[in-house]
């Protein structure tokens, strides 16, 4: 591990990867809540190439992006 991923998990106690994911985790069920954007759009405005990449941001809740979206709506 570099230095700089070992002094970024000292105080978050994450890596900086970890981190990333969870915050796109977060934004991702923000913008499927708030937006009635498609789920392409919001893949890609959230950097995944493909519907498929964005899925596995939802794996936290195990279930697909609009499945999550119908039952929180």
């Amino acid at each position: 591990m570099s230095w700089s991923g070992v002094s970024f998990r000292r105080p978050s106690q994450t890596s900086p990867h970890a981190r990333l994911h969870r915050h796109r985790h977060e934004r991702s069920m923000r913008m499927l809540h708030d937006t009635s954007d498609s789920i392409i759009s919001i893949a890609a405005a959230l950097g995944c190439c493909s519907r498929a990449t964005f899925a596995a941001f939802q794996d936290a809740d195990r279930q697909e992006p609009s499945d999550w979206r119908r039952r929180r709506r």
